[in-house]
């Protein structure tokens, strides 16, 4: 266990995010990290491509 680095990995839906989208931004912009601001917003502004 001494070497073996654990990474954690989650999951949230496309509701589930835009539920927790403001307090995502603002402890994203708080830390200094504009992109993840951004990466969740540009998540939720994208729109699903009709099928043709």
């Amino acid at each position: 266990d001494a070497f073996v680095k654990k990474i954690t990995v989650q999951k949230i839906s496309k509701e589930g995010l835009s539920l927790l989208k403001d307090a995502i931004t603002i402890l994203a912009e708080a830390e200094g990290l504009d992109a993840h601001a951004e990466s969740v917003r540009k998540r939720l502004a994208k729109e699903k491509p009709e099928r043709v």
